[in-house]
């Protein structure tokens, strides 16, 4: 086990801890514009990070992103990774990854809930802030299954054809599992009492969701050479990551990222969480991005009540959506500027401008919308752009992962977000017509 687990470690640059935990996953295909969720692994210290420990975070290209090194105290040093989504002419684009429900039972988004049910929104503050995301899953969520050793020698697949990636597990016999650990010491204990009884029995029931069905299997744990037992399956309870918050309305409700949070599995699916949260984040570096390559950025993300901003409510395709801290609210809607909304009808191709945090402060970026597309499929991609601004471009190449969410302005009115950039020119990418956000 010891030998397995560390080689898994240094392949995906990250730790988990449990039933055989958490699997790193790239999307080759896809790359949304944000550096930011840790899809992959950050569960056993993100634990600590909530007490108030810093990570730094960067993601890989794709639907996951893996951490980096161990964290430091009190916020000064540590690592926390990030996802983001690009897209490329007949290339590729990456994804930044999805966010949830805070509610115990996961409400699926609807359309009319993004801000207000069925209340029309004329304008908001256009917001461009790089901010720390951090997801809890409800149940802990199975990204694979794999063989182990039991103690004898032999290689065994307890999991397999049982469970599979996506699948959120809720209980272990009855009893009610919501991070790795639990489910961990649920099993064990469940396996130990068969021990001590000598009862005739070596399975447990694992209770879990598939595309919100409940769905029930019987699994044997397979004892190894520690001594405890294990069930075959890599798992994560958590995610963490770094956004681009896009605007907040005047009662402080926001919408960011301008797509949703990926479960980081092959699956694909949207994340399905019980809690959520946005922190505090220090910008460390920026990886220019380059034909092929697209870019990212990194910072520090800061966990802990001093950092909290905000808290998260919704995840869709369309973005994440919550309720900013008053403190938060009260600070940037003195700085920030509220602009009318533009309908799609109102957007035209020709100049427009991007605001990010990017360099460190909020700035304007120039911007060419290049084409408009009203009844696209991918309502993500709903305009093309170009970044023409020579200051944006030295400074990280054009679009980076982790700036999705970033609006875009047109003619004195927020019309949009960018949400990908094209793998093969980091100048150029989509946005969301900011009306399919609201």
């Amino acid at each position: 086990m010891r030998k397995f687990f560390g080689k898994f470690v240094s392949v995906t640059l990250a730790v988990a801890v449990i039933a055989m935990f958490a699997l790193s996953s790239d999307d080759k295909w896809c790359s949304r514009v944000d550096k930011a969720f840790d899809e992959s692994v950050l569960g056993s210290f993100l634990n600590e990070s909530k007490a108030g420990y810093g990570r730094y975070a960067t993601g890989l290209p794709g639907q996951a992103a893996s951490v980096l090194a161990d964290s430091g105290e009190n916020g000064e040093n540590g690592e926390n990774g990030g996802t983001g989504e690009n897209s490329g002419n007949g290339g590729t684009e990456q994804g930044i990854g999805q966010t949830a429900d805070t509610a115990s039972t996961h409400r699926d988004y609807e359309e009319t809930d993004k801000i207000s049910a069925g209340i029309s929104v004329e304008g908001v503050y256009a917001c461009g802030r790089l901010t720390g995301i951090y997801e809890q899953t409800e149940g802990v969520l199975v990204v694979n299954t794999t063989e182990v050793t039991d103690e004898d020698g032999k290689k065994v697949n307890p999991a397999d054809k049982k469970v599979q990636c996506g699948d959120y597990i809720l209980s272990v016999n009855g009893r009610t599992v919501a991070d790795k650990e639990e489910l961990s010491e649920a099993v064990n204990d469940i396996m130990k009492q068969h021990d001590e009884s000598h009862e005739d029995k070596s399975t447990v029931n694992i209770k879990f969701l598939r595309g919100g069905e409940k769905m029930s299997a019987d699994i044997t744990p397979v004892r190894m050479d520690d001594g405890r037992y294990y069930m075959g399956i890599w798992v994560k309870d958590d995610l963490a990551g770094i956004g681009t918050i896009t605007y907040y309305t005047k009662d402080g409700r926001f919408g960011a990222l301008g797509h949703g949070i990926g479960d980081g599995t092959q699956s694909g699916n949207l994340l399905y969480a019980n809690s959520g949260d946005l922190y505090s984040m220090k910008l460390t570096k920026i990886k220019k991005g380059k034909a092929g390559a697209p870019g990212e950025i990194g910072g520090v993300v800061y966990f802990g009540k001093k950092s909290h901003i905000g808290t998260l409510d919704c995840n869709s395709n369309l973005g994440i959506y919550g309720q900013l801290d008053s403190d938060e609210l009260s600070e940037y809607a003195a700085e920030d500027t509220y602009y009318p909304v533009a309908g799609k009808d109102e957007i035209h191709t020709g100049s427009a401008q991007m605001i990010s945090e990017i360099s460190g402060k909020l700035e304007k970026y120039n911007l060419e919308i290049t084409n408009i597309d009203k009844k696209a499929t991918d309502t993500n991609k709903g305009m093309e752009l170009k970044v023409t601004d020579d200051r944006l471009i030295e400074l990280s190449g054009g679009i980076v992962q982790g700036t999705s969410g970033s609006p875009i302005i047109q003619d004195g009115k927020i019309i949009g977000a960018v949400t990908h950039v094209f793998v093969d020119d980091p100048t150029g990418g989509y946005g969301i017509c900011i009306d399919e956000m609201l």
